[in-house]
Formats: C-alpha cells, sequence, structure tokens
C-alpha cells in the first residue's frame, strides 16, 4: 500500500485525534507517571483546528488512503525567554506511528519535511522531550541523529496537610 506523507488538513482532524489518543494511551502503558487530561485529549477535534492553522506549528501525516493515517508529526516553534540561544529553536511535540506502520522508514521522510520548514524559519536547532521509560521512541531517535543533551528531573510532593 502507498503511504502519502503530507501537510496535516482539516479533513485529517478525526484521524488525528484517534493518534493524538494512541501516543497518550501508549505512553500511560509505557510509565505509571505518565498521566494524560483525558477530557483534553478527547476535546482534540475542537482545538486541533486552530494547531493547524497556525504558523507556528506544522504537522505531516502518513495518509493511508480512504481517510485512514498511519501517524503524524507534530513540530512547532519554542521561544525562550530566559536568556539561552538560539532564542527560537524548533521542537518536536509529538511523533507517532499506529504500530503496525512502525519499522517502515515513515518517520525519516516526515522530518525531512520537518527540517525543512525549520530551515525556512531560519532555525538551526531542533529538539525534543523522550520519556525515559519509553526505549523504543528513545533508541528511534539516537537512530535519527538527535542526542542527549539535557536531562529533565521528576519529583512528586505530598499534599499540603492541613491544619486541624
Amino acid at each position: 500500500m502507498d503511504i502519502d506523507l503530507r501537510p496535516a488538513r482539516d479533513e485529517d482532524i478525526p484521524e488525528l485525534a484517534r493518534l493524538i489518543a494512541g501516543i497518550a494511551s501508549y505512553h500511560e502503558s509505557i510509565d505509571a507517571r505518565a498521566r494524560f487530561d483525558w477530557d483534553e485529549i478527547r476535546a482534540a477535534p475542537n482545538w486541533l483546528p486552530a494547531i493547524l492553522h497556525r504558523d507556528h506549528h506544522a504537522i505531516w501525516v502518513a495518509d493511508r488512503g480512504a481517510g485512514r493515517l498511519a501517524g503524524y508529526l507534530w513540530v512547532h516553534l519554542k521561544r525562550d525567554h530566559q536568556g539561552n540561544l538560539p532564542k527560537v529553536r524548533g521542537y518536536i511535540s509529538q511523533a507517532y506511528l499506529d504500530e503496525d506502520w512502525r519499522g517502515q522508514r515513515l518517520m525519516r521522510p516526515m522530518l525531512e519535511l520537518a527540517y525543512e520548514w525549520f530551515r525556512a524559519k531560519e532555525i538551526e536547532v531542533v529538539t525534543l522531550m523522550v520519556f525515559q521509560r519509553n526505549w523504543l521512541g528513545s533508541t528511534a531517535w539516537y537512530k535519527h541523529g538527535f542526542e542527549d543533551w539535557t536531562h529533565e528531573r521528576r519529583i512528586e510532593l505530598k499534599p499540603r496537610v492541613k491544619p486541624a
């Protein structure tokens, strides 16, 4: 089956919403600390149109035909206001392929489309975040040339005890 890699369109919103729920579900399944606001995830058809029409966001899809998507790559520009350089960098928000489509070499050409989009906006640095326990995703990003740069740390605070 031929896959068409192209920018997302409004008619892709139902499938994009399905895939966004898929990536959230996948992350929750690999790490109990990964939690998502499922009301917001279910509301994706309401907020995705704004994302698709912003000039600082871009989404590419792997269109398998008949209104079905195999996956997507969502990127945006991230502005820094804390003195870091570059002040604007590219950021990979989400990248996801349905399980049957993983390993089919679909992400690399979508990344090339994203890199061209970033270059057109004069972006020279691209970053992303990977859940620590996402071994599949982490390995894939290394294969795509990404390297460790920072390590985000996490602590869950106990609720404040209310005085009696």
